[in-house]
C-alpha cells in the first residue's frame, strides 16, 4: 500500500519543481528583456545628446554604451585637465 501512496505524491513534487523552475526561467527572461529595453532608451537618449554635453557629464560618444552596461569605471577613460 505505501508505495501505491507514496507514488503521486513523489511525482508531485517533482511537477511542483519543474512548474517553479519554468516560473524561475521565465521571470529570468522577462528581466533581461525589461533591462535591455531601459539600456537602449538610455542609450538612444545619451546620443541624441551634444559633444559637449556629453563632454560634460564625463562621456565621450564611445563610452555611452559601455556607461549605460555598467562596465565604464569612474576615474578611468578620458581624463580632462
Amino acid at each position: 500500500m505505501n508505495a501505491i501512496f507514496a507514488t503521486p505524491a513523489k511525482e508531485e513534487g517533482r511537477t511542483h519543481l519543474r512548474v517553479n523552475g519554468l516560473i524561475a526561467t521565465v521571470k529570468a527572461w522577462w528581466m533581461a528583456y525589461l533591462t535591455r529595453r531601459i539600456e537602449r532608451a538610455a542609450i538612444i537618449e545619451l546620443r541624441a545628446l551634444s559633444d559637449r554635453v556629453l563632454l560634460d557629464i564625463g562621456l565621450t560618444r564611445s563610452q555611452i554604451e559601455e556607461a549605460v552596461k555598467g562596465g565604464l569605471i569612474q576615474g578611468k577613460g578620458t581624463h580632462h585637465d
